[in-house]
């Protein structure tokens, strides 16, 4: 992380969550994160997995995810320009903690009365 980026997050932080959260919070950042777990994907897929976002924002949440050094942006030369993200091994230190987090949601959906909208199949460390 760049000494800019340390000024983001310099305020006195007494809970140690409350910075977690500042990092990966929002209504975009952690479904971006879980999107980019198994691996590099192109500005276009991600568009279309993060159901709802629009392409200006995408945009604006994948740089400030870049900035923080949770993720890298990758320009590749082929015919057509194709730029992927993935994360770095510093937002590869999330993985466990999105894990868990969507381990807590499964187990506890239908005790918040959220519909179960996603894979059904146990997260496996492997898949984050």
């Amino acid at each position: 992380m760049t000494s800019r980026n340390a000024n983001r997050y310099a305020r006195p932080y007494t809970c140690p969550v409350r910075l977690t959260l500042d990092v990966v919070g929002g209504k975009w950042k952690s479904h971006i994160l879980w999107e980019l777990r198994n691996g590099a994907r192109g500005f276009n897929a991600l568009l279309t997995a993060v159901t709802g976002i629009s392409h200006k924002v995408l945009t604006q949440q994948l740089r400030q995810l870049e900035r923080d050094g949770l993720i890298e942006r990758r320009v590749r030369a082929t015919r057509a320009r194709r730029t992927d993200y993935a994360l770095t091994p510093f937002g590869r230190t999330l993985r466990p903690s999105l894990d868990a987090l969507a381990r807590w949601a499964k187990a506890h959906h239908a005790d918040l009365g959220a519909p179960l909208d996603w894979p059904t199949r146990s997260i496996r460390a492997s898949d984050v």
